[in-house]
């Protein structure tokens, strides 16, 4: 039985920060490629967005928000520590509050752990449909040079074995011990990092290849055969070292280039960068999707693309709808100065 991404949407804030508000505070800026980067806005969080980004994805098939079966929100960035995230964004869509519903939290990996979940669902029970929602803002200390490059964005999809847009090849996974990258204690609000760049660039680039290379050996592909690839986004470097690793070129991950816009979007970085690549890909494209998480893991997923329906607004559109705040702004916004 098919099964797949049925439909999509993405909600990305339209206040915009650009790195030169940065170099002119702190005489430089620290996130590769980054031109500019979204920002949430006073009466906005992760769980306003994930709403938003979930409607947007249930108005593209179209489906009833009464006819779900499954949710899933992942999110690194959430405004509790201690309470369920899925049950607020269900009620605002009208889910019915009986269907299954999980949160996916403390790893940017976490969006395509939502997104396999929900395969799952649907795998096991063909009549089911799901809401997969990735929403997310990375939070760190201003003084801290990881956080010059947080941004803040969702993407939503509904998952199903009909009407597909793109059908689910199947998914790899590698996981290991690898302390010392970005880390958040239970104690503390925000993301600290040992900014030991080497080491980190090690495990990133052994899990994902690592992840990838599973997923290829099992269905029998090769990196020539995807038109799209989506890697994890943490600035604009990190997609094409792991892209050359692997053998894919650059122009593979054209059409998912999403940081240099809107930043680091923590576990919905590769969720939006997949909708960007699905509002390109063509019938018949395949798409090679591979996630990150410090700590660490990475899970690579294939799909291929069978339908042309596309979202709207699409994840251009969103990043064309912005708003520039200069960096006072940004600091009030985050609660940093009164």
């Amino acid at each position: 039985m098919a099964v797949g991404i049925s439909g999509y949407g993405v909600a990305i804030p339209r206040l915009r920060v650009r790195k030169e508000d940065y170099a002119k505070a702190w005489g430089s800026f620290q996130a590769a490629g980054v031109k500019e980067k979204a920002v949430m806005g006073f009466d906005e969080d992760v769980l306003t967005v994930a709403a938003k980004a979930s409607r947007r994805a249930l108005s593209c098939v179209p489906v009833a928000a009464e006819n779900i079966t499954r949710f899933a929100l992942a999110s690194t960035s959430a405004p509790y520590v201690e309470k369920l995230l899925s049950g607020t964004v269900i009620t605002n869509l009208g889910i019915p509050n009986s269907v299954f519903v999980s949160d996916h939290t403390t790893s940017t990996r976490a969006g395509t752990e939502a997104i396999i979940v929900a395969m799952e669902h649907v795998l096991s029970n063909p009549a089911g449909r799901a809401v997969v929602v990735a929403s997310d803002s990375p939070k760190a200390s201003m003084w801290s040079p990881i956080e010059h490059g947080f941004g803040a964005g969702a993407a939503g999809f509904v998952i199903s074995s009909d009407n597909l847009i793109a059908e689910f090849e199947g998914h790899a996974t590698y996981a290991w011990e690898h302390f010392g990258e970005r880390f958040r204690p239970s104690e503390e609000e925000l993301i600290n990092d040992l900014n030991v760049k080497k080491f980190a660039q090690l495990s990133l680039i052994g899990t994902t290849t690592k992840a990838a290379k599973s997923l290829m050996e099992r269905l029998g592909s090769k990196p020539e055969d995807y038109a799209h690839v989506v890697i994890q986004q943490p600035d604009a470097r990190t997609p094409s070292t792991v892209a050359k690793k692997l053998g894919f070129a650059d122009a593979q991950l054209a059409s998912s280039s999403v940081v240099t816009e809107v930043g680091d979007l923590g576990a919905a970085s590769v969720p939006v960068a997949l909708s960007a690549a699905l509002d390109s890909a063509k019938i018949g494209d395949r798409i090679m999707v591979i996630s990150y998480g410090s700590g660490a893991a990475s899970d690579a997923l294939s799909f291929k693309v069978v339908g042309d329906r596309k979202a709207q607004p699409s994840v251009r559109a969103e990043m064309d709808r912005k708003e520039y705040i200069d960096y006072v702004q940004y600091l009030k916004l985050k609660g940093a100065i009164r």
